[in-house]
């Protein structure tokens, strides 16, 4: 006889999309909406800098703290970034990597739903997570702010040696999961110096970018026969989109496109260059023909942000960051304050709120320190922390030196200028 299990989670198909059902979501789908609401007391002893920064810290359980924070910053906050304990334990619950998935999703869920609360319409949350919840965060972001505010799910290089073994794959790599409040989001693109060949022409300088005959896959003229017209070259003849091979190709523009459109007026809107036909290849009598590139103007140019995030820093950097500034390890798994800093880079403004209330050793704050330092900005930070010990011994003292400058305790010797700036350190009133 067959004994069935009722699995700890499941995911359940309807007509709209899939939602994720656990043992326990019932009693805490709403259950942020019940907690007492509690004041902030500040404590000057802990406090550091310029207190009309706006930036605080709070001790704290981090769902009382939200409580207590949300009339004040209700739809104000342009970033959420958190990077909650997916592998290790979290004050009352004893999540870990061996614990069920459905513990770590009633702790999780009305965090998420409450924090949505905060974010600006514009808004967006970035979450840190790995492999063992990432499906599990993924559905019950989509419940909460919906499949078609995802903005993506970033694989982020933690380990640059390959991470540890784990069966036959060694995983070194953790993700971003970002999600949008609605479909007001606005993001900062990528800017990125212009690199390659300088010319000049009647309008300025520019640099040669890249040609406008496709290349590759999908390049003939029947994938796409919108892109199959005629150009004017310098010398006024017409040029079409013929391959090396010497077979109809296609442009990367469409005859409607404005570069497209300005070229047939001025054929010097575009850079040209006469290019050969491959070995033993004529059309029409030719073994060559004219070929037009983008022409590039400026010093930079904008991108949209690139998802696989190698290059933002490590985890081994983020343990050197606490050793230099403390001469040791005072906390476990520390993200890096540049991929904290990479996170705030999406946000267009300068004077952007900030909130991470998984705060741990305060490398949010760390970061919005030197995102200001950097560019002269204004953004301010709302940390909270539960654990008194951390948001004291670590996160606090932390900014402290990170705004008044430090000696180095290890690693490299020499001494850290401060950031300046300041911050409020809050406790709750008792219940």
């Amino acid at each position: 006889m067959f004994i069935g299990v009722a699995p700890l989670s499941r995911i359940c198909i309807n007509t709209t999309m899939p939602t994720l059902d656990w043992i326990g979501k019932a009693a805490v789908i709403d259950c942020h909406r019940g907690v007492p609401c509690r004041v902030l007391v500040e404590d000057k002893a802990l406090s550091a800098g310029d207190p009309q920064t706006g930036n605080l810290l709070v001790e704290g359980d981090n769902l009382e703290a939200l409580t207590a924070l949300l009339p004040a910053y209700a739809g104000k906050v342009k970033c959420i970034t958190i990077d909650p304990p997916y592998n290790t334990g979290f004050a009352g619950w004893a999540y870990s990597d061996k614990a069920s998935s459905a513990e770590w999703l009633c702790m999780i869920y009305p965090r998420l739903r409450l924090l949505r609360e905060f974010l600006r319409e514009d808004g967006f949350i970035a979450v840190s997570i790995d492999d063992h919840e990432l499906s599990h965060l993924d559905l019950v972001m989509q419940e909460i702010f919906g499949a078609e505010n995802r903005i993506a799910c970033a694989p982020w290089k933690a380990e640059p040696s390959g991470g540890k073994q784990k069966g036959f794959v060694r995983v070194g790599h953790e993700y971003l999961l970002l999600y949008a409040k609605g479909p007001a989001l606005t993001l900062a693109r990528e800017e990125k110096p212009v690199v390659g060949v300088s010319f000049a022409d009647r309008w300025g300088a520019y640099v040669k970018g890249r040609e406008y005959l496709k290349w590759g896959a999908h390049s003939e003229r029947n994938d796409r026969p919108d892109m199959w017209f005629a150009l004017t070259a310098p010398d006024g003849s017409e040029v079409w989109p013929i391959r090396n091979d010497g077979r109809q190709g296609r442009w990367r523009i469409g005859a409607q496109h404005m570069s497209a459109l300005k070229t047939l007026i001025d054929p010097d809107w575009m850079h040209w260059e006469m290019r050969p036909f491959a070995k033993g290849v004529t059309v029409d009598g030719m073994d060559k023909r004219w070929v037009p590139y983008e022409k590039v103007r400026g010093a930079s140019r904008t991108f949209g942000w690139g998802s696989w995030l190698d290059g933002v820093g490590t985890n081994a950097d983020g343990t050197a960051e606490l050793k230099a500034i403390f001469g040791s390890k005072v906390f476990d798994t520390p993200k890096p304050s540049s991929l904290i800093r990479w996170i705030i880079g999406l946000c267009p403004e300068k004077d952007a709120i900030v909130m991470d209330s998984f705060a741990g050793s305060g490398t949010t704050g760390h970061a919005v320190l030197d995102a200001n330092d950097a560019d002269g900005g204004r953004r301010a930070f709302i940390l909270v922390e539960t654990k008194a010990e951390i948001a004291s011994n670590v996160a606090a003292i932390r900014l402290r030196r990170v705004i008044n400058g430090y000696t180095r305790q290890s690693g490299k010797s020499g001494y850290v200028a401060g950031t300046g700036g300041g911050f409020r350190y809050c406790r709750l009133s008792p219940p």
